[in-house]
């Protein structure tokens, strides 16, 4: 339920949460929010060149440290329980040892693999960066992305429908990968027809498949943005803003989504809504080789936040800061509540 006592209007002064937002915060811990969407493994391969290599005009990498954390939907579920709230996250991997990391990294950052299927008919999605001197040179990708096969759909369909019931939002965290399925999909939909949640979708394939599913509000970066906007040219990084400020209502009638927010990085978010002007929130400088999983931040915050009761406004307030938090840090990190009010 929205209301204008959360309209973000004063809830950032100097990059810190104020008051009328932090004690939207506080409601965190009440809600129970279902992650649905394909949980990845981000490997991070840490080291120091050494040299050339002889058989290649390649650099030497020495690995002094190696670690790992939940990735993709993974991400997003660990940054709903990092912001305080209660989360389930549904999602199949492999019976492998990408899927045994994934599953200790979840459990290490307050995520239980309860509801997560393990499956011999698939391969943990894993991306493995290596860096060297700071600098990240490769990333090496591995693990299934096609389409769930029939049993595991069945088994991913039966968990939804046993905690959809109880659930105060859904996120749908779709990265490719074949976890959410058309059925899954039309089960959604039924699901939200009968006793409607609050409906979060980040998705880098077409967010129009989503239309008939009651969506609260959709998340497209602007390269999704674009492309779901057929025919339209990137923009060069200064004329973002006002591409998107054109053309920005029409995926409002593409998705049918309650909300439209579309995050540009460095240049903030915009936030489309039927009959309101559109509303710009501001990002914060960061290297591009920092910003792994902001996206799963930002999205666990708006959803986090509109479950709450804030206005679509002062949730992407929210869920800017929170993913300025995170673009500050190496590496795939959830953001906390304590970094979340400023005293982290």
């Amino acid at each position: 339920m929205n209301d204008d006592r959360h309209d973000g209007r004063s809830s950032l002064e100097g990059g810190r949460i104020t008051t009328d937002l932090d004690g939207l915060i506080g409601d965190f811990s009440r809600l129970k929010v279902v992650v649905l969407g394909d949980a990845l493994l981000d490997g991070y391969l840490e080291g120091v060149t050494t040299g050339v290599c002889r058989e290649a005009p390649v650099p030497v990498v020495t690995v002094r440290q190696q670690a790992y954390a939940p990735g993709g939907a993974g991400n997003t579920a660990s940054n709903v329980a990092g912001l305080g709230g209660q989360v389930v996250l549904l999602s199949a991997i492999g019976t492998d040892r990408e899927g045994d990391r994934l599953c200790e990294a979840l459990e290490e950052c307050g995520v239980s693999t309860n509801y997560v299927i393990r499956s011999k008919e698939r391969q943990t999605v894993a991306k493995y960066r290596v860096r060297a001197d700071a600098e990240m040179l490769v990333r090496l990708d591995q693990g299934t992305g096609d389409p769930l096969d029939a049993g595991t759909e069945h088994a991913l369909v039966a968990n939804l429908l046993d905690v959809f019931s109880t659930c105060d939002a859904v996120i749908i965290s779709d990265y490719g990968y074949g976890i959410v399925t058309p059925r899954v999909i039309k089960v959604l939909e039924t699901l939200q027809a009968r006793a409607r949640r609050i409906l979060v979708v980040d998705s880098r394939r077409d967010l129009t498949a989503f239309r008939h599913a009651g969506v609260t509000a959709v998340k497209p970066n602007y390269a999704e943005a674009i492309q779901l906007l057929e025919g339209l040219d990137a923009a060069p990084a200064a004329n973002r803003v006002e591409t998107i400020a054109d053309r920005g209502h029409h995926i409002l009638e593409l998705t049918r989504a309650q909300s439209v927010i579309v995050t540009m990085d460095r240049d903030g978010a915009m936030v489309f809504e039927r009959g309101r002007p559109v509303h710009r929130t501001f990002g914060y400088p960061a290297r591009q080789a920092r910003a792994a999983g902001a996206g799963d931040t930002f999205v666990s915050a708006l959803a986090l936040a509109l479950a709450a009761g804030a206005t679509a406004r002062a949730a992407a307030e929210l869920a800017s800061a929170a993913a300025a938090i995170v673009v500050e840090k190496e590496g795939t990190v959830a953001c906390s509540v304590r970094a979340l009010r400023g005293s982290g």
